[in-house]
């Protein structure tokens, strides 16, 4: 309670800072929910602060923002919590540009602001826009940098069969996945436990359909007893929404040798390591196979829809799409196969490392560029919205 009360009032000290900041001349703003999702944004923020020497406003929900204690150069950073600071927040912000990686602006708490504020919405996936993400979730931005053509296409179809507006769509990128490739360059892979064995990363995406809450326990199971040292890798949002079952898995087997569990989706070390993938539909899977060319073993629970209408457009997701040729599909109801399909997959890396540079080429934008390039669009965009 005493926590929930300090972080109410932080949250409101951060409006009164935000309306100063607002009145200092600074006129471009990013929102992070938190340290995991500033990830997404900080390439692109490092890029506008540092080679274009723009200084920018830094909204965060998280207390425990990195950017709040040690806040880098030109980067004024502000804790607005979760509650009516950042409610009331949103709605008078007075910036010209705001860049965010969170969806579903206008839909519900989270409003356009009362002034001529542009939004930038920049992606946390890979994955296509219409079928993960709810019922117009980016109706009511302004630009959208896009990490890859499937995504312009799509959203020009939604606009289209839904008779909106067109908004601005930019050739950006995907700069984790950058990151990815970057740090794996130079990080040595751990060996397995024994000759024979994989390393395995579980790493589901969140909700009723997930692995998490259909039940890990068995594929764990599984995969340990054939050898292979196992790392279960938790969503965010997973330890919001399925915690109990997550506190389940760990108790279950916290006492085996090759089982962990890493909490920290803001490292890739994990990955790294991995010599096979196991997952769902989280967007995890096109990181992994595209950054480190290595397979995924998809697991077929039901596909992850929060917008049913998906299936009136002509583009088919590229998470669906891309399953076959970064991996193997395997039934729920056979996840005592799962130990001999990782053994086979590592086996035939090579073919699948072909297989996800082909897919990548085609799917992601501006590969090894893309934080100067978003930076050099958010900067563009806020001249431009100075001027009108």
């Amino acid at each position: 309670m005493f926590k929930r009360l300090t972080n109410f009032f932080a949250s409101w000290r951060g409006v009164i800072r935000l309306n100063k900041i607002s009145k200092s001349g600074i006129r471009v703003a990013f929102y992070a929910e938190g340290n995991v999702f500033k990830g997404f944004l900080a390439p692109v923020i490092k890029a506008f602060t540092t080679e274009l020497n723009q200084e920018i406003c830094y909204l965060t929900s998280d207390p425990n923002d990195t950017f709040l204690s040690d806040p880098p150069h030109n980067v004024s950073a502000v804790y607005i919590g979760w509650g009516s600071a950042m409610i009331f927040s949103f709605q008078t912000l007075k910036f010209d540009v705001l860049a965010m990686t969170m969806p579903d602006l206008n839909l519900f708490h989270i409003k356009r602001s009362f002034h001529p504020v542009h939004y930038i919405y920049l992606q946390h996936s890979l994955v296509s826009s219409h079928m993960v993400y709810r019922t117009g979730a980016f109706d009511h931005f302004d630009s959208i940098l896009c990490s890859g053509p499937h995504q312009i296409t799509e959203i020009h179809e939604w606009e289209k069969i839904n008779n909106l507006p067109s908004k601005e769509l930019y050739e950006h990128g995907y700069a984790p996945l950058e990151m990815i490739m970057a740090g794996f360059s130079g990080c040595p892979k751990k060996p397995a436990p024994i000759d024979k064995s994989c390393r395995v990363l579980v790493a589901p995406s969140w909700g009723a359909e997930g692995v998490i809450d259909r039940g890990a326990a068995p594929l764990i199971e599984c995969l340990l007893d054939a050898g292979h040292h196992v790392t279960l890798r938790t969503h965010p949002q997973s330890m919001r929404t399925s915690f109990a079952k997550i506190e389940l898995l760990k108790k279950a087997f916290a006492r085996h040798p090759d089982f962990e569990v890493d909490n920290d989706t803001s490292m890739f070390d994990s990955l790294y390591e991995a010599d096979v993938l196991v997952s769902d539909w989280s967007g995890i899977a096109l990181e992994y196979a595209f950054g480190l060319e290595r397979p995924v073993i998809f697991i077929d629970v039901p596909r992850k829809v929060n917008n049913s209408r998906y299936t009136e457009m002509e583009n088919i997701p590229l998470e669906v799409t891309a399953r076959e040729q970064l991996g193997v599909i395997l039934s729920p109801d056979k996840l005592d196969m799962a130990a001999d399909l990782v053994a086979s997959l590592s086996k035939d890396q090579k073919r699948f490392a072909e297989q996800a540079r082909k897919l990548r080429r085609k799917h992601v934008f501006n590969l090894g560029k893309s934080a100067k390039i978003g930076a050099d669009i958010i900067k563009k965009i806020a001249e431009k919205q100075k001027r009108s």
